[in-house]
């Protein structure tokens, strides 16, 4: 998969995530495009014993992070689309605060998930 398939793959998944009506039915959906189309990989294992282990997985890694990275990169474009579209269509936009909010959000719910 070429990294521009990648990237729009990311795109795809933002989109279905906003036009999806929140179900956890959407977010499964997503998930399951990422992990057959984005984050499988298969490496043919070399038959040779006399192969470079470390080579070969470092290799491995490599590509399965140039995917993970085309696919930030998807997100990211994405991301910043719409929130240029935000800014443009509201004159009182502030991603800026709007991010910061969902943040706060995120720490507040993993300190619930804190043991006592």
């Amino acid at each position: 998969m070429r990294n521009e398939e990648i990237m729009q793959r990311a795109i795809g998944v933002l989109t279905l995530m906003h036009g999806g009506d929140g179900e956890a039915d959407d977010l499964r959906l997503a998930l399951k495009l990422l992990q057959e189309d984005v984050f499988s990989y298969s490496v043919a294992v070399p038959d040779s014993a006399t192969e470079d282990v470390a080579e070969f997985v470092r290799l491995a890694l490599e590509q399965v992070m140039a995917r993970v990275a085309a696919f930030t990169a998807g997100l990211t474009l994405g991301f910043q689309a719409v929130a240029h579209a935000y800014e443009e269509q509201c004159e009182d936009a502030d991603v800026a605060t709007v991010l910061q909010q969902l943040a706060l959000r995120l720490e507040s719910q993993r300190g619930d998930e804190r043991p006592a």
